[in-house]
């Protein structure tokens, strides 16, 4: 059975999926990879463990632990109005809810004792990133992804206004490039929890936590665009140099 996690319930073309992230490598999937699974045939609440089985019209079968739910906003609600249309008690649902929204303050205030300002957290497997956080001024900030669709290759935002700007193009085969940091990114903190290596920037990163840190050399500045925080100017070139008290 498949464990997920970030998992939630959509509706497509009038039937229910299930999606999610594998939270380990299986013989069909590399962990953090996103799913969709075939519709839900059915849908088992485990009270006792606090998890959500469910049964797809392929005959798979995913474990939903109630605190591996989405639960920002519009992921919660439409998950909790697909749940109920497949007969599940709301009280369950509202309880997968609350555990998720306690498991993240959990996760926050124990990353807040064991990362440095400056530092981005990011959790991984050879399917993608399934997590990022990145502590200012002694406060860790879940960072959400925004994704931009290019004319080539997609490419994935992780910002916090004013504050920090981490983008990456898509993963190939347990591989990615970024190709923009803020320089209030000092340290990379990675999390690999699959079993195979993730290749970032050219640095391999096996299981377990790897800390690389981030330097001019490793990782100039040098984008330019409107909605980049603290990128290259267009008048970067041509002030290089110029002594403004002259």
């Amino acid at each position: 059975m498949t464990k997920l996690a970030k998992w939630h319930v959509e509706e497509i073309l009038e039937n229910f999926v299930l999606g999610g992230f594998p939270v380990k490598d299986d013989d069909r999937f590399l962990a953090c990879s996103s799913i969709l699974t075939s519709m839900i045939d059915t849908v088992e609440v485990d009270e006792l463990n606090k998890a959500f089985i469910f049964h797809t019209m392929s005959g798979s079968e995913y474990l939903c632990p109630f605190e591996d739910i989405r639960w920002t906003d519009r992921f919660a609600e439409f998950s909790k109005d697909n749940l109920e249309r497949l007969k599940v008690v709301p009280h369950f649902v509202d309880e997968a809810i609350k555990l998720a929204h306690e498991k993240e303050s959990s996760f926050v205030a124990w990353l807040e004792k064991e990362i440095f300002n400056g530092d981005l957290f990011i959790e991984i497997g050879a399917g993608g990133i399934l997590n990022v956080h990145f502590k200012y001024e002694d406060k860790v900030h879940r960072l959400s992804n925004q994704i931009h669709m290019g004319m080539f290759k997609d490419s994935y935002l992780y910002q916090l206004s004013g504050i920090v700007d981490f983008r990456h193009y898509e993963f190939i085969s347990g591989s990615v490039s970024t190709y923009h940091m803020s320089d209030s990114i000092k340290r990379l903190v990675v999390n690999n929890i699959g079993r195979r290596p993730v290749t970032i920037d050219n640095v391999v990163y096996k299981h377990g936590v790897t800390v690389t840190r981030v330097t001019e050399e490793n990782h100039p500045e040098g984008l330019i665009s409107p909605d980049a925080f603290n990128g290259k100017s267009l008048l970067s070139d041509f002030m290089e140099g110029v002594d403004l008290l002259d």
